[in-house]
């Protein structure tokens, strides 16, 4: 007990200094290197209200991605299930789009209908994974949602892409939201998903307590007393509050809940409430880095960074697949 305790205390210790070092990296690394700047004042507003901001949300993004993903994967007891591949993400950026079809007066500075879209988005296409997971007993509870969600996701995407069509005139900012970017974000909407950010790490904090008992599987968890379907409520909301939450910051962006938890469970260990903490740190580092590399790549344009994490999480994806890698069950 003492020996995994240190060695939880070293990976924290290790991942709080590495999110710090990145988080630092991005204030001060862009199409404008802040090291290298003679004017302080000018250094110091691209530092405090252009570069913060964007960096805070990258991080909670990040965060909320991977954490999402332990979650989900946890639950579904398989290292492939995240909420790109469950199409809960497709899900919310359907919503964002439709919302952007609504009266400019119905959007306010603080109020925006595109979270409650990119919400509403994520739950429907969360209650209809479970709907059709439940009905479909042909494959094992985990395949069947594995293969659900990715037709869903399809679908969902194919409906983006009618709207988009009918309304051209927005496809060149959606389009950019779609490959996930971060640029043109401020304080108003760090101060737009604070909260829901903040219901969503507390909702993850509920979800770890039960999910080293669902390890046991379905039946067996149940009978220890565990109510299954609230736990699957719990799981839905958490995942689909902290996908919107994600999807609104930055757009879409893939693989991150995919290979965060898989890396800190190869490196750590299963047990869900330290690997939780660990995914959801490493997922920040993670962010954080790709956006910096997005911004300097190709200076002074950027890249979206949706195709930074997609570049590096598509070969691990390939790997777990390949490998077959389990959580405790399922693959």
């Amino acid at each position: 007990m003492k020996n995994k305790k240190a060695r939880f205390a070293i990976f924290l210790a290790v991942e709080l200094i590495l999110l710090i070092l990145s988080f630092v990296f991005s204030l001060c690394v862009g199409s404008q290197n802040l090291f290298s700047m003679d004017e302080t004042e000018l250094a110091r507003n691209i530092a405090l209200k252009i570069r913060l901001p964007r960096s805070i949300l990258v991080m909670l993004s990040g965060m909320l991605l991977a954490g999402s993903g332990c979650i989900f994967q946890g639950f579904f007891r398989n290292p492939l299930a995240e909420s790109g591949v469950l199409g809960v993400t497709a899900g919310a950026t359907l919503g964002v789009v439709l919302s952007f079809l609504l009266p400019p007066f119905l959007t306010f500075r603080f109020f925006q209908p595109m979270t409650i879209f990119a919400f509403l988005g994520a739950v429907i296409s969360g209650l209809l994974v479970f709907v059709f997971t439940q009905k479909n007993r042909k494959f094992s509870s985990s395949a069947s949602m594995i293969l659900t969600g990715t037709a869903l996701g399809t679908f969902f995407s194919a409906m983006t892409s009618l709207v988009l069509i009918a309304k051209q005139s927005r496809l060149q900012t959606v389009y950019a939201w779609i490959l996930g970017s971060f640029s043109g974000r401020g304080w108003n909407e760090v101060c737009f998903i604070a909260i829901p950010a903040l219901i969503s790490f507390i909702l993850f904090g509920i979800c770890s307590r039960f999910l080293d008992v669902l390890s046991t599987g379905e039946l067996s968890s149940q009978s220890l007393g565990l109510n299954f379907n609230f736990a699957r409520i719990l799981v839905l909301l958490s995942g689909s509050l902290s996908t919107a939450c994600s999807v609104c910051s930055g757009g879409t962006i893939g693989f991150v809940g995919l290979i965060c938890p898989h890396i800190m469970r190869n490196l750590y260990g299963a047990k869900s409430k330290p690997l939780l903490v660990l995914s959801t740190l490493l997922g920040g580092i993670l962010l954080l880095i790709s956006d910096t590399i997005a911004r300097v790549v190709i200076a002074p344009s950027e890249l979206p960074v949706g195709v930074i994490t997609s570049i590096i999480g598509v070969p691990v994806f390939i790997w777990i697949l390949i490998g077959k890698h389990s959580v405790k069950g399922e693959v």
